[in-house]
């Protein structure tokens, strides 16, 4: 009796199906003769290999003399479904292996008789669904892979046995967390509902990726050390949503549409790593006490006009480029701020900037208030320029050029004594060297823009054209936005009327709840005139009887 413990199917499969040392299998159907013939002479198998085979179908008895098989590999394979009761005959199954496929759908009850399943990973298939009863009898599930497929439902919530797991590049529009996972990865989905009860046991979450708007369902995961919410849709991060955190080391929020950052009053004892670059953040000075006890924190391809450290910040690395600094505030933070802890610097300024520390900025005396007036202006000039459409730089530095070559060098009038003409000449030289500078600062605020665009398309996960002019990829920018704005205002106008509803709803109980009092006072009264009147009845009864006694005959 043999007592091999793994077997590997691979050399047997390629002996048996080949011919003269020719591969002669194209693909390979696995029936309940082949597998059982293959146990057979292998007793007490515990891992079996199939991996790489080919295999496009399985027999619902493949598997029907594999009562000892624990481990069970079935990768690169073309298996497209799984029959029901494939696994009923694997009772000892810990480990199931089925990633790289081409499965579309799990019948129900195909996981019924395993009850020690322990590590399931079927990622990179074309899973659609997850009905909600497929994992009710594995209650020893630990460990789910079901990375790259086309999932649009799993309530992972229903698998509370689960530690670690991994949903990423799905169609997920809600995430249900376990009761006591520790790791969770949510990527590149489309999630916009993080639901669940409280886990005090999740230490890593990531999420980036998704169409998250806000924050408020992390209260219930205390004990996170690491959350990535980047590439979503926040505009605010409020300390609310932090304030339970008892060991957050690693905050990742690149890359959204942040507006408002409100860490201020209550920092985060714990955390060391703050990613904020890629946002619209303007004002952050008030979050000082949060900074000063950062190790890493990015701010980079922000609107940020100022920033305070105190001497005793404790940064290792700082990201401060492509903002909106004004000098004066730049210069304070770099007495504060030893260079070689900033990790980046600009190399081209707008107009009216030049570079401080290796950073752009602007001298101004009010900041925030030159800043307001310098966004009015850019917006009156774009739309200005989008309904007038006037020449270019170019061209009129070419005509200027044109105009001043001809009359230095055709010498048609002599420039000798003539006063007027030499004037006119220096003035056109002058105009000409004014227009090519302006030209030069033009061109580098065009690729400012450009970049700016190419940045608002990947945070909005918008198609890039590259042979598309800058200002159709800048309206498909303004379209998603007009429809988020339309969304919003479709949803606030349904919740208005949700609670119109149940203004009205409370209104009708209430006019019941008056008519019902009404009715009882109308009882009570009632009862207190037929007291009266029984009392009266009584006191008659008894005048009679007195009456009737006296009559009555001795």
């Amino acid at each position: 009796m043999c007592w091999l413990r793994a077997v590997s199917l691979i050399s047997m499969i390629f002996s048996a199906s080949t011919y003269r040392g020719q591969l002669s299998y194209k693909s390979m159907h696995l029936t309940h003769f082949t597998l059982s013939a293959l146990l057979a002479s292998f007793h007490k198998v515990e891992l079996l290999n199939l991996n790489g085979l080919q295999i496009e179908e399985i027999d619902t008895n493949a598997f029907a003399y594999a009562h000892t098989i624990q481990k069970l590999y079935m990768r690169f394979n073309v298996i497209r479904y799984l029959p029901p009761h494939v696994f009923h005959n694997v009772p000892m199954l810990t480990v199931l292996a089925l990633e790289r496929n081409d499965l579309t759908s799990l019948p129900r009850g195909i996981f019924h008789n395993t009850p020690k399943l322990s590590v399931l990973s079927m990622s990179n298939n074309n899973l659609e669904r997850i009905e909600d009863d497929t994992f009710q009898a594995t209650t020893s599930l630990q460990n789910l892979q079901l990375s790259s497929n086309r999932l649009t439902h799993v309530d992972l919530s229903l698998i509370p046995s689960l530690f670690h797991v991994n949903v990423s590049y799905n169609l997920l529009s809600t995430l249900a967390i376990p009761i006591a996972v520790e790791e969770l990865d949510a990527s590149h989905n489309r999630i916009n509902v993080v639901r669940g009860p409280v886990n005090v046991e999740l230490a890593i979450l990531k999420l980036q990726h998704n169409n998250l708007t806000d924050t408020a369902w992390l209260v219930n995961y205390p004990r996170l050390i690491e959350v990535n919410l980047s590439n979503n849709e926040l505009e605010i991060i409020t300390i609310h949503h932090f304030v339970k955190m008892q060991r957050l080391e690693r905050l990742y929020i690149s890359n959204n549409r942040l507006v408002a950052l409100d860490l201020y009053g209550r920092p985060i004892p714990t955390l060391k790593v703050l990613d904020l670059s890629h946002n619209h953040l303007m004002w952050v000075e008030h979050n000082q006490a949060q900074f000063d006890k950062l190790q890493y924190l990015y701010l980079d391809h922000n609107s940020i006009v100022t920033l305070k450290l105190s001497t005793s910040h404790t940064l290792k690395n700082l990201t401060l480029s492509h903002n909106d600094w004004e000098c004066n505030s730049l210069r304070a933070l770099f007495r504060n701020v030893a260079r070689p802890v900033v990790d980046d610097a600009d190399q081209y300024c707008k107009i009216d900037y030049h570079l401080e520390h290796g950073l752009c900025c602007k001298e101004s005396e009010k900041p925030y208030l030159d800043r307001l007036l310098q966004y009015i202006a850019m917006t009156s000039v774009v739309e200005k320029q989008r309904k007038n459409e006037p020449c270019s730089a170019t061209d009129a530095i070419n005509s200027a050029q044109s105009l001043y070559h001809y009359i230095t060098q055709q010498a048609v009038v002599s420039l000798q004594g003539n006063e007027q003409l030499e004037a006119e000449v220096n003035e056109l030289r002058a105009a000409v060297q004014q227009l090519t500078n302006e030209q030069i600062q033009q061109e580098q605020l065009l690729q400012g823009l450009h970049a700016e665009i190419d940045t608002n398309l990947r945070r909005f996960r918008l198609s890039n054209d590259e042979l598309a002019r800058p200002s159709e990829n800048l309206n498909k920018v303004f379209t998603h936005l007009k429809e988020r704005h339309a969304f919003k205002l479709r949803e606030t106008q349904a919740r208005r009327t949700e609670a119109d509803a149940k203004q009205k709803e409370t209104e009708d109980l209430e006019q019941e709840n008056n008519a019902l009092e009404r009715q009882l006072d109308n009882k009570n009264t009632m009862q207190i005139l037929l007291r009266q009147l029984t009392l009266l009845k009584r006191q008659q009864i008894k005048q009679l009887l007195a009456k009737l006694s006296k009559h009555r005959p001795n």
